[in-house]
């Protein structure tokens, strides 16, 4: 999919999946990364670099950027090799991009105790109750939001109806209260959109969701991103995921003129 060898699961795993609903363009030393149904998503629109763009190749980056994807969009970049980039992590920031970091998380195995909410395999149809989900647990409200929150919801919902990915929910009677994906992508399955809502965190759902969507999944290695120290990182180590490396991306908004 590279000119390069793509070497770090995080970058692997977001191409791939891209590729299940948008494009990936090869441009040799790098790569143009779109989703047309969700063109304000700043995760899913991007360049990728083997490696942090450096303070004297930034402009032309930034440029580049924009003949592929558009001056309208937010300028996002992610890479491939994350070691002794401090130096362009400075040229970035001061530049005014903002750089967020994750753990990327693997196991060979994912193993909780059951719960005893019920717990299974969301149809197509029903993986769009997520969006809601989603909608309900965000920290701020607008219709763009909603409009990328569907977007992905219906995105996910095909997955499931290829077969390609598995959505898990837990219910408290008829009421969704904690959902997560998992999408196959050749030897690695990345699981996607783990949440809960409040009132039932800290309950082994999280966990047990995770166990559940992975139990007939055989011959693939586990990832999920994490922030570092998080609750959700926790989680994930309680059912047996290890840090593996750091990924990054970095964003910047665009100035509208007043």
């Amino acid at each position: 999919m590279a000119s390069w060898t793509v070497r770090s699961l995080a970058l692997q795993t977001e191409l791939a999946l891209a590729a299940t609903h948008g494009r990936v363009t090869d441009r040799g030393d790098y790569l143009v990364v779109e989703v047309p149904t969700m063109p304000s998503w700043a995760a899913g629109n991007y360049l990728a670099l083997p490696r942090a763009p450096e303070a004297e190749t930034l402009a032309a980056w930034i440029t580049r950027f924009d003949r592929e994807l558009g001056r309208e969009r937010t300028l996002s970049f992610r890479w491939d090799d994350t070691h002794d980039d401090e130096p362009a992590r400075e040229a970035l920031r001061a530049a005014g991009f903002t750089i967020d970091d994750y753990d990327v998380m693997t196991g060979d195995e994912v193993l909780a105790p059951p719960h005893a909410l019920a717990m299974r395999a969301l149809e197509p149809g029903e993986v769009l109750a997520t969006a809601i989900l989603a909608w309900n647990l965000a920290d701020h409200h607008d219709e763009p939001f909603r409009q990328f929150l569907h977007a992905r919801a219906a995105w996910q919902s095909e997955l499931v109806a290829r077969g390609t990915g598995a959505f898990w929910g837990c219910f408290d009677g008829a009421k969704l209260v904690a959902s997560a994906g998992l999408v196959r992508l050749g030897a690695l399955a990345r699981y996607q959109d783990v949440q809960t809502l409040p009132a039932y965190r800290r309950r082994g759902i999280a966990g047990a969701l995770l166990a559940a969507a992975a139990r007939d999944v055989r011959g693939v290695r586990f990832v999920i991103g994490a922030t570092r120290g998080s609750e959700g990182q926790r989680v994930y180590e309680r059912v047996g995921l290890r840090t593996t490396e750091r990924a990054s991306i970095a964003r910047r908004n665009r100035v509208r003129a007043t």
